[in-house]
């Protein structure tokens, strides 16, 4: 395989020379770089995209870390890959691809180096858990990052994110306009950063309206686990004062207490109204079309990688969340109450 000096050295020129006609710069008399193509093409010569990378200190690459789910489920994940795909266009708009990592960060001794080994200008961290030393490992290695769904506004990276708080608001006043009381909710580790806020977010929204919340009608269940998430629905619902109306942390958390619903011969929407959060796909297609809080991770995704191009150039952003607003989506599992 031909290199660079290969070429210059049949062109009897410089490797310098040659790299300026690679890269487009017009500093050179044009019989020189018609000279330098034409061997190239003769040659069969392809530069080397870590070369060049190095040379212009730019790998015009993008990389994400799913760092709440292996890469291998992230690919078919509903909340992951909808964030890729926005990732994905995001960056073929400013013409840079996209590597994922495919390990998830263990500690910063082991996987640090992994993520500054040059293959990326920059790297977007998808929903780090809060119990993780990520982002304050980045931070010390001067890495460039925008993260999703975390806060690391204190750590000086910039992140987005859905409106949580708005979210769940949007949820709790849907069942209070239909007349629903006692409302439970269901959700995620609050270890992950969306857990945390969407329970916050649920006690505040009761609170504005002062409805009470019955501590047993607080559930802190597993977001990927569906098993579990199926278990703690089914206790939830058969206690003697079951409620009749659930919010879910997400939609697949909203799908076991349907499914929990369904064993136990409760009736949707008659006896219980379920309410989720993401509207995945599978919202609309299931049993019962899900009443649901829509999150655009498309636009999510697309928003983070601008972010990150900005840092990348210099033009940094300031270290705050970019909050993209949810909407209501009512389908067929929200009604009023007996």
């Amino acid at each position: 395989m031909p290199t660079i000096r290969d070429v210059a050295k049949a062109c009897n020129v410089s490797t310098a020379t040659v790299s300026y006609v690679i890269n487009g710069k017009n500093t050179l008399l044009p019989e020189t770089r018609e000279r330098v193509l034409r061997k190239i093409r003769e040659m069969n010569y392809h530069p080397s995209a870590v070369a060049r990378g190095l040379s212009n200190k730019r790998m015009n690459t993008f990389g994400i870390l799913f760092d709440n789910v292996g890469s291998e489920i992230a690919i078919w994940h509903p909340y992951t890959s909808g964030i890729l795909q926005g990732v994905v266009a995001a960056s073929a708009e400013v013409g840079c691809n996209v590597t994922i990592f495919t390990e998830l960060w263990r500690n910063a001794e082991i996987s640090l180096p992994k993520l500054r080994d040059q293959r990326t200008d920059g790297i977007i961290i998808v929903a780090p858990p809060s119990d993780t030393d990520i982002l304050p490992s980045l931070l010390s290695a001067g890495s460039k990052v925008v993260t999703i769904s975390s806060e690391s506004v204190s750590f000086g990276m910039p992140s987005v994110d859905v409106d949580n708080a708005f979210g769940i608001k949007l949820a709790v006043r849907h069942l209070r306009e239909m007349g629903h009381r006692e409302i439970a909710f269901i959700g995620g580790q609050i270890n992950m950063f969306s857990g945390a806020m969407r329970l916050s977010a649920f006690q505040a929204a009761l609170d504005s309206w002062s409805l009470s919340l019955l501590p047993e009608h607080l559930v802190l269940s597993s977001y990927e686990d569906s098993s579990a998430s199926y278990s703690d629905a089914k206790r939830l619902l058969s206690l003697p004062n079951p409620p009749a109306a659930v919010v879910a942390g997400n939609d697949q958390i909203a799908f076991s207490v349907l499914a929990a619903a369904r064993d136990l011969g409760i009736a949707i929407p008659a006896q219980l109204s379920v309410i989720g959060f993401d509207d995945i796909a599978d919202a609309a297609t299931t049993q019962h079309a899900l009443t649901t809080i829509k999150q655009p991770l498309r636009e999510i995704g697309a928003a983070a990688t601008r972010l990150l191009a900005q840092v990348i150039s210099g033009d940094c952003p300031p270290a705050e969340c970019l909050l993209v607003e949810p909407t209501l989506v009512v389908r067929a599992t929200t009604g009023s109450p007996r």
